[in-house]
């Protein structure tokens, strides 16, 4: 017998939000329960949306006796988020940056992290597609990727972003996924 080929199963991510809040902020615990509070909307994404990627590195094992690798040994994983913030305000550019915006005098002023600083955060990613929910939760991680601004006439000053997950430590994972989809219980 084979796959069930059925169009509800596909997935079209309709309508986003990104959150980001310290590492500290307790995890969501399923698909549709309020955020904590800690927890802040990043504004606006552009309309390419986000981008998940699942990397891994293998490494084969040869033999003298085999062409073929004999084994392969899983040599690292990894877990980004990209997508592109399109509101400038005072939690998107510090999140895109790692630094600080505060008051001077009637003006806001960026200063940005110490040259070492890693500025770690945890990241929400929902999508809504019609009825279903998604949401991606990385208790941990860095904007990992240049910044790079395109500042133009004809075009949104973007602030793209590389969020890269880390090692949550105490045998914690490294993401979550939850959603209400009903196609995950076939």
């Amino acid at each position: 017998m084979g796959i069930q080929q059925n169009s509800n199963y596909v997935v079209v991510a309709g309508d986003g939000t990104a959150y980001v809040g310290p590492t500290t902020t307790p995890a969501p615990t399923n698909a549709a329960t309020a955020l904590n509070a800690g927890f802040l909307e990043m504004g606006f994404i552009s309309e390419e949306g986000a981008t998940f990627t699942q990397t891994q590195e293998v490494t084969d094992i040869n033999a003298w006796q085999s062409f073929f690798p004999i084994r392969r040994i899983t040599t690292a994983r990894g877990v980004t988020v990209s997508f592109a913030i399109r509101e400038w305000n005072k939690r998107a550019v510090e999140f895109a940056t790692g630094g600080t915006i505060a008051i001077n005098a009637a003006e806001w002023k960026l200063t940005p992290p110490a040259p070492s600083a890693l500025a770690e955060k945890s990241l929400v990613l929902e999508w809504l597609d019609v009825a279903k929910k998604y949401r991606l939760y990385i208790p941990k991680g860095i904007v990992a990727e240049d910044v790079e601004v395109n500042l133009s006439r004809t075009a949104a000053a973007d602030l793209p972003i590389t969020f890269a997950a880390s090692d949550p430590g105490a045998g914690g994972s490294i993401y979550t996924l939850f959603t209400t989809d009903p196609a995950f219980s076939s």
